[in-house]
């Protein structure tokens, strides 16, 4: 039998319009789920006029993402790379085709610790991000540790469903993680402060990925302070 997969969505893959194509095409959207993910606002993003996306942040609080089942099985690691390949052009419409990763992030692979994942199947992902230039660069503070290994599986713990904590039920889960830039000159994630202040000095629709975000469901331990320092929306 195949292997049901999903993929993990932590920001506008979820509600962006120009995403919609891939939604349409890759994910059974009537399988949407609540749940849970260690995320925070913390890469500055040129793209969103120098305002913050989301990352992964091991030691964080955990805040609430989104599964959502892929339409088709993975039979084979052919199939899991078919998807990730897709995952990474709705992330990225200019990539080439083929890519699975840039310099400012990747897609990264997720197993449920209770199913039982072919050893081939794990062994052809980790050989396709071997291959993929500029693979896993998505660094974390020294005390959080690593969160990419160099077999493409992402270190967090399995989601769970929000309401109820039941294990997220597919055997696979995909999921984009974006660089923070942590580095010697920046050696931790940027404070509420700075957050606010990205989106209340850049055009109003930037902030609009926050306030997506938060009326999609997709929420960080950080929103009650973001909000109560953010200009209204829609408020220039």
């Amino acid at each position: 039998m195949p292997l049901t997969a999903g993929v993990l969505i932590i920001g506008s893959l979820l509600w962006d319009e120009s995403r919609q194509a891939w939604r349409n095409a890759r994910l059974d959207m009537t399988t949407v789920k609540n749940v849970t993910a260690p995320i925070r606002y913390g890469r500055l993003s040129s793209s969103r006029g120098n305002t913050y996306t989301m990352v992964f942040s091991r030691l964080c609080q955990t805040g609430h993402a989104k599964a959502i089942r892929c339409s088709r099985g993975v039979s084979t690691g052919a199939d899991l790379i078919a998807e990730a390949e897709a995952l990474w052009k709705a992330e990225q419409s200019d990539a080439p085709a083929g890519r699975i990763a840039a310099g400012w992030g990747c897609v990264a692979l997720l197993c449920h610790p209770e199913r039982k994942v072919p050893k081939s199947l794990l062994g052809a992902w980790a050989d396709r991000v071997a291959r993929e230039p500029n693979y896993g660069q998505v660094s974390q503070t020294q005390t959080e540790g690593r969160l990419i290994g160099d077999d493409g599986l992402l270190k967090i713990d399995w989601p769970r469903l929000v309401e109820g904590g039941a294990p997220v039920d597919v055997d696979l889960l995909l999921v984009t993680a974006n660089d923070p830039r942590i580095n010697a000159s920046s050696l931790k994630y940027p404070d509420v402060g700075m957050i606010t202040n990205a989106w209340n000095a850049a055009a109003n629709k930037n902030a609009e990925y926050f306030w997506r975000n938060t009326e999609n469901g997709i929420r960080t331990f950080q929103d009650d302070e973001i909000r109560a320092l953010l200009r209204p929306r829609g408020q220039g």
